[in-house]
C-alpha cells in the first residue's frame, strides 16, 4: 500500500507495546473539504470530492516526513471529500484505513451542523434571518458528541497502531467592521461563538478517545480571516467566484492549508493523547 517513515513509526507507536511497526507509515486522511483542499486552488486532483494537491494532508505528510526520516520514500492516501458528513466517512472512506495503517487525520463535523448552509443563508439574506439559523446550530453540534466519539472508536479499531490526529477549524470571520459584507458584526460573532464551541467539542471528544491528538488551528488565523485587512487565508465570497465556484468560499485557501498542515503537524509530534 504506501511507504515511509521507519523510525518515526518507531517513536509514535512505541507505546502501543501490543502492536509492531514495520518501518513503514501507511498513512490515511478522512474527512470533508478542510481536508480535501477544497478552496485551496482552482484545479482538482479529483473534481467530484474537490481533492487539492494543496491540501493540508499532502503538506502536511511532507513536512512530517523531511523531519522524521527523509531518506525512505513515502506516498499517502486521501479519501477526504467535500461535502462529506459523519456517515459519509463511515460509508465511503473507513474501508481505506486497514491495520496496516499507522497515521489517519481527519477534520470532520462541519457539514454535520450544516455551517456551509448557515453562511449561504446568512449571505443571502438579512439578520434576522441569518440569527434564526445560526440559533439552529447549537443543538446540532451538542448531537455531535456521541457520532464524533464512534466514529474515532471506529478508526481506531480498523486501524489498532495508527497515531490520529483529527483537527478543529479556523474561524472563518474576524471581529470588527467588515465593509459591505452582507453578514452583520453581531451575526459573525455569533459564528465565531459556535465554531469556538464546535472546535471545544472537538478537543474534548479527541481527548476521551483512544489515542487520539487534537490539532488547533484556529490561532494561526488570527489577522487572516475573511474581515481582516491583512493576507486573507480564508475565501471570501469573491474569491469563490472568482475560481467560478462558489462553494469555495470560507474554505482555506492554499496558505490556510498550509497554516493546517502546521497545526496537524505540531499535534502529530507532540505526542498529545487522550485516555489508552
Amino acid at each position: 500500500m504506501l511507504t515511509a517513515l521507519g523510525l518515526s513509526g518507531v517513536v509514535v507507536f512505541a507505546a502501543n507495546a501490543d502492536s509492531t511497526v514495520d518501518g513503514t507509515l501507511d498513512y490515511v486522511a478522512l474527512g470533508d473539504s478542510y481536508s480535501s483542499g477544497h478552496g485551496a486552488s482552482s484545479t482538482y486532483a479529483d473534481k467530484t470530492c474537490k481533492r487539492s494537491d494543496s491540501a493540508y494532508p499532502t503538506l502536511f505528510f511532507a513536512k512530517y516526513k523531511a523531519d522524521q526520516q527523509p531518506s525512505l520514500s513515502s506516498s499517502i492516501v486521501n479519501r477526504a471529500c467535500t461535502g462529506a458528513k459523519i456517515q459519509n466517512v463511515i460509508d465511503d472512506q473507513l474501508e481505506f484505513v486497514t491495520g496496516s495503517v499507522e497515521m489517519v487525520t481527519i477534520t470532520i463535523g462541519g457539514n454535520d451542523v450544516d455551517f456551509a448552509s448557515v453562511a449561504t443563508t446568512c449571505v443571502l439574506n438579512g439578520s434576522a434571518t441569518c440569527t434564526q439559523a445560526l440559533n439552529e446550530v447549537g443543538p446540532r453540534i451538542s448531537a455531535l458528541r456521541q457520532p464524533l466519539t464512534d466514529l474515532l472508536a471506529s478508526i481506531r479499531a480498523k486501524a489498532p497502531v495508527a497515531n490520529i490526529v483529527i483537527s478543529g477549524y479556523p474561524k472563518i470571520f474576524a471581529t470588527g467592521s467588515c465593509g459591505a459584507l452582507a453578514i452583520s458584526e453581531d451575526n459573525r460573532d455569533q459564528m465565531r461563538g459556535l465554531q469556538e464551541s464546535m472546535n471545544t467539542l472537538i478537543r474534548e471528544v479527541a481527548a476521551a478517545s483512544n489515542r487520539v491528538q487534537y490539532a488547533d488551528p484556529d490561532g494561526l488565523f488570527n489577522t487572516h480571516r475573511v474581515c481582516d485587512t491583512g493576507d486573507r487565508w480564508i475565501n471570501q465570497v469573491s474569491d469563490g467566484i472568482a475560481q467560478l465556484d462558489t462553494g469555495a468560499a470560507y474554505h482555506p485557501n492554499a496558505n490556510g492549508q498550509a497554516a493546517m498542515a502546521d497545526a496537524v503537524f505540531d499535534a502529530a509530534t507532540g505526542f498529545t493523547t487522550g485516555p489508552s
